[in-house]
């Protein structure tokens, strides 16, 4: 058994300046384990004649004594505005661990992708119907919705539709479009917003592997039914998901305000899930053609549809149907939620960009909460929206109306722990008889004067063989992990950008 010892406080400052100096900085910043998932065994090596060989072989070991192998661990984290979040990957649990009471903003999709033109591509002229039949070819050759290698000059503003060659720059196009080949012909309707606020700066390196990790394993891209009613599963606009779950004592909150107060008194109360109920997420988004990290939230009430909307006009709506019966097509501007000890709120938005934003005018970052959905554009002039081009404008933002505790978790190998075969210790036999080899002799003779006075025989006293045999009730194999695709030096070397504002700030 590896032994550890505590080290005074100074000794570790001692350790943590000797480690740094001369560096200008960490040596791998996308992964704060120096690139190794399994640095918990890297002082660890069992010689040609230890005993312990004839399980785990000669060298360094990649499995326990009962031949379960070790799975990776990667930690790192993100931040925004110097507000930081830790994530971590161990035994196939993924956790993020920020600040409680983070301010959402609701947006929500309108069931189209916004594609923009590809880095010398020809495109449609002015004027062309991207719907189109004849501009099909040009749609699904020279536009594209995230364009990696054109970083953030793959993006245009909402005012620069039109280049100078007379070309549209960017086209929306609804899900149902043949360029997605028919993957979203039978989606559920894209009825309920997501509330989200940004968790990570651009291109979040230093969470990078633990990221690539997590969103490469079984639980990845699994989106919920609520999730899909937002849109989540539509991948040209979420190119990773992560469904996640709260840690017990983790809320939603929402600001019901102050009865006989103006809107500006505000208090914000937990969310009784089990009548709003909420699915949780974290998403990769491409935002300025860079991508983002975000928590993305989406509820519903189970006795009204306060959150439900369509708007019954354009290509997604004429696309859906017979599915437009039913289908609400007035906002709610202010939905109601339920509370954690009964009762119910609309919730109240604030003006404000966000509760934990005191003085974003000193750096010229607005501070004032957009008011509408739509793309961001040039906020803070006040053209610009809460979200992307792909929202609707009429789902306005309710700023901090709702909060949220960054404290979650998500099994990656989709097992919960309350799983009676889950790890098992003979997972890796394969089999429901495991024989233990042990050192045989009479175990458990009574020698105290107390008991050996009185004559007292201790009744689970037992002379042990070389060999005993458990025969579970069951068998299941152990914990996997799926390997990420290696990224390309081109993008493994991305670096966030000097400002760590949660949105970009126009120069």
């Amino acid at each position: 058994m590896r032994k550890t010892v505590a080290a005074p406080a100074g000794a570790l400052a001692i350790l943590a300046s000797t480690m740094m100096a001369g560096a200008d900085g960490p040596s791998n910043l996308h992964d704060l384990t120096a690139g190794d998932p399994f640095f918990y065994t890297a002082d660890q090596d069992i010689k040609a004649d230890d005993g312990q060989r004839e399980m785990l072989g000669v060298g360094r070991p990649d499995r326990t004594h009962s031949g379960i192998p070790h799975l990776p661990v990667f930690m790192g984290y993100m931040n925004t505005n110097y507000t930081y979040r830790f994530v971590t990957v161990a035994e196939q649990v993924f956790t993020m661990i920020g600040e409680g009471k983070h301010g959402l903003w609701r947006v929500q999709d309108n069931g189209t992708i916004r594609e923009y033109l590809k880095p010398g591509a020809t495109g449609l002229k002015e004027g062309a119907d991207p719907l189109a039949v004849e501009n099909e070819g040009v749609v699904g050759s020279d536009y594209a919705s995230f364009i990696p290698e054109a970083g953030w000059d793959g993006y245009r503003y909402p005012d620069q539709k039109i280049d100078d060659q007379g070309r549209l720059t960017f086209i929306d196009l609804p899900i149902t479009h043949p360029k997605y080949q028919g993957k979203y012909q039978n989606h559920d309707p894209i009825d309920l917003p997501n509330f989200y606020c940004t968790m990570s700066e651009n291109d979040f390196p230093y969470a990078l592997q633990a990221m690539d990790f997590a969103f490469a394993q079984k639980a990845a891209n699994k989106v919920g039914p609520l999730g899909k009613r937002a849109g989540l599963d539509v991948s040209e606009n979420y190119t990773r998901v992560l469904r996640l779950s709260h840690f017990p004592d983790a809320r939603t909150w929402v600001n019901t305000g102050v009865e006989g107060q103006d809107a500006l008194h505000v208090d914000w109360k937990p969310v009784d899930t089990t009548q709003t109920e909420a699915e949780y997420y974290l998403v990769e988004r491409p935002f300025f053609n860079k991508p983002y990290l975000f928590v993305a939230a989406v509820y519903d009430n189970r006795d009204n549809d306060d959150l439900s909307y369509v708007r019954p006009a354009g290509p997604y709506w004429d696309a859906l149907g017979e599915r437009q019966a039913g289908l609400k097509t007035e906002v709610t501007q202010a939905p109601r939620f339920h509370l954690e000890g009964g009762g119910e709120a609309a919730a109240v938005g604030t003006p404000l960009f966000g509760v934990h934003h005191p003085n974003r005018a000193a750096y010229k970052g607005g501070g004032a909460c957009p008011l509408k959905g739509g793309d961001w554009g040039r906020y803070p002039d006040t053209s610009g929206g809460a979200g992307w081009p792909t929202n609707y404008e009429e789902v306005t933002p309710l700023c901090d109306a709702v909060l949220v505790d960054i404290k979650f978790y998500s099994n990656l190998d989709q097992q919960e722990w309350t799983d009676p075969k889950k790890y098992l210790a003979n997972a890796a036999t394969g089999s429901t008889d495991v024989t233990y080899k042990v050192m045989p002799g009479d175990y458990g003779t009574f020698t105290d004067p107390y008991n050996t006075a009185q004559g007292k025989v201790n009744p689970d006293a037992m002379s042990v063989p070389e060999e005993i045999t458990l025969t579970y009730s069951s068998v299941a194999s152990p914990v996997e992990f799926e390997r990420p695709a290696p990224r390309s030096l081109d993008t493994a070397q991305m670096v966030p950008t000097p400002s760590t504002s949660c949105r970009p700030i126009p120069g």
